[in-house]
């Protein structure tokens, strides 16, 4: 496996001038079929960066798991969150006609990556965590697969809620809980609307508090806004976004609940600080290995349709929150019952989450004023 870099794109980009001429239409080597094992080359463009056992190291190990069962090869480029280099990485890449598949993911490739796969119809792109949109024919070279996070939101709404009712140690009276996002982007919004529709399943009664930070880096804005909702009667918040762990000190210094995402929090801050760790409810996990990898499976056996988008669900194991000895400890014996009974309805399809993805705004800001006290 090699790395990408700034300068191997300018590179490629100096290439790109040299062939100014090309009309786009130039195909790379899955030019030939969609036969069984075309797929051995592909480059991962990470919007963010590698290490730290992030999303994208999951992701990473998907595909490095997959070539070796065809004797394969990944290459990777780092964005390191620079969204003026989304679009031209994508484009420099596909223009390059090296790989069988260009995998990269989030809500914020959507557009960059629609504009290049118009430009490059010959070249097949993979896209995990969003969903792209396939109307009149459009990117039809892409496959794109996501999990159910709603349903993630809303078992986590619906434990938070049984939370502030209940007899839990640092549970008050007040029938508040909170929601810090990052960005009030689709797919955090996607996590709200299920997160408010949960509360509301368990009691319409409560209330619960929502702000967003504007960034995924601010670590000290997010505990601020965490601190606030803690303040206003929140006993448990549900941090979504990169900078969640300032919410995470939020909830220590208050001496309140908090759920996390993506990783397993207590887990993260067990290394330092067991006190900070006992905070942590439980996080809401989604198995990014077991999002893509089964897809790459699938593009390799000529198993799929391209132009389509995926759904995994909770009950297909796409999302699960955490339950270890931190959760026991907080939760009380009396609230599983209930909340098991609410896992078997949403896994059997008795209970529908709304969602963000291809809601109007509408339909969004209506599941987000039943967050208001009623």
């Amino acid at each position: 496996m090699k790395k990408f870099n700034k300068i191997g794109v300018l590179f490629i980009a100096m290439m790109l001038v040299l062939t100014a001429c090309s009309n786009g239409s130039k195909s790379p080597n899955n030019d030939q079929s969609d036969a069984e094992g075309t797929y051995k080359n592909i480059m991962f463009v990470v919007t963010g960066t590698l290490g730290g056992r992030t999303n994208n190291d999951d992701v990473l190990a998907a595909i490095n798991d997959y070539i070796k069962t065809v004797d394969g090869n990944v290459d990777t480029f780092e964005c390191n969150m620079d969204a003026s280099l989304y679009e031209s990485t994508l484009m420099q890449v596909a223009e390059s006609g090296e790989y069988d598949l260009i995998v990269t993911g989030f809500g914020t490739m959507i557009e960059p990556l629609g504009n290049t796969a118009k430009k490059y119809p010959d070249q097949k792109f993979l896209i995990f965590d969003t969903q792209m949109d396939y109307s009149d024919e459009a990117n039809s070279n892409v496959i794109s697969v996501q999990v159910l996070q709603n349903e993630g939101g809303f078992l986590a709404g619906a434990l938070a809620a049984q939370i502030t009712t209940s007899n839990a140690e640092l549970a008050n009276e007040d029938k508040v809980v909170g929601f810090v996002g990052a960005i009030e982007s689709t797919s955090i919004l996607d996590f709200l609307m299920g997160y408010i529709e949960g509360v509301n399943y368990v009691d319409p009664s409560i209330e619960v508090l929502y702000s967003f930070v504007g960034n995924h880096t601010d670590s000290a804005l997010a505990k601020e806004l965490g601190l606030s909702q803690y303040q206003q009667g929140a006993d448990v918040v549900f941090a979504v976004g990169q900078n969640g762990l300032g919410v995470a000190e939020a909830a220590s210094d208050a001496n309140k609940y908090l759920i996390g995402v993506d990783f397993d929090y207590s887990e993260r801050l067990e290394a330092t600080s067991k006190e900070d760790a006992s905070h942590v409810l439980t996080s809401v996990i989604k198995d990014y290995h077991g999002m893509v990898y089964p897809i790459l499976e699938a593009i390799n056996k000529g198993d799929v349709e391209w132009g389509t988008h995926t759904f995994i669900s909770h009950g297909e194991g796409g999302v699960y929150l955490v339950r270890n000895d931190y959760t026991n400890a907080i939760v009380p014996s009396d609230v599983w019952p209930e909340y098991e009974k609410i896992v078997k309805d949403i896994d059997s399809g008795n209970i529908k989450v709304s969602t963000a993805f291809g809601a109007s705004t509408e339909e969004i800001e209506k599941v987000k004023s039943e967050a208001k006290s009623h």
